[in-house]
């Protein structure tokens, strides 16, 4: 598995969709589960979610002192003609402006982040993602956010395909539920892809691992 270096000026971190909509327990995920009756069914991932959290603000916090860019992406459009046709069918989007597109308080852009609204999957769908990286020369990807299942295993598959060297932030990502976290943890690794912690990737940061 080759290398990934952090420190060479190619590298950036991608928070993926981690906003009011995915990550609040009242946000727009919460309620189309209650409306579609299975809100019960999320309690692992609510439960992730608050493990989540902490672990996100100090990769972003590490990512930031080390110069790293930082990356947002959220679920946002304008306007139905913005959504791709599976998140129309899901309804898994939030309007722009909307409460649900806000960032939570204590994880959100600072000066000098990029924020990339989408309605994709992964975060590769359309050239606008790659040649954003391009531009910056990015060429490795660290990786977290949700969902693990979702966005977060195919954009690190994209990213791969790609030649992107890949870090899936493994305590800095949730799931629908522990089981398929486990599980798309285990078979996401292979190739320019791998997972770490988010101890260990701050690790990398500081010089004291590879």
């Amino acid at each position: 598995m080759p290398p990934v270096s952090l420190t060479d000026g190619q590298a950036a971190l991608i928070v993926l969709d981690v906003h009011r909509f995915t990550a609040s327990r009242d946000g727009g995920y919460a309620r189309l589960a209650r409306e579609r009756g299975i809100v019960r069914e999320l309690n692992e991932y609510y439960d992730q979610v608050d493990q989540v959290l902490p672990n996100l603000g100090r990769l972003v916090g590490g990512c930031r002192a080390h110069g790293l860019p930082v990356i947002f992406t959220r679920l946002v459009a304008r306007g139905p003609s913005d959504v791709t046709p599976q998140a129309i069918t899901t309804g898994f989007w939030a309007q722009a402006g909307s409460d649900d597109a806000e960032f939570l308080p204590e994880l959100g852009p600072q000066t000098g982040d990029v924020v990339f609204d989408k309605t994709s999957t992964g975060a590769f769908t359309g050239a606008a993602f790659h040649s954003l990286l391009r531009e910056r020369r990015i060429h490795a990807l660290v990786i977290a956010g949700v969902l693990a299942n979702g966005t977060v295993e195919q954009t690190a598959r994209d990213a791969a395909d790609l030649g992107c060297g890949v870090i899936v932030v493994s305590d800095a990502c949730a799931a629908e539920t522990w089981a398929i976290h486990g599980f798309v943890m285990t078979t996401v690794v292979g190739g320019l892809i791998r997972t770490r912690s988010t101890s260990a990737v701050l690790e990398m940061l500081d010089g004291r691992r590879t």
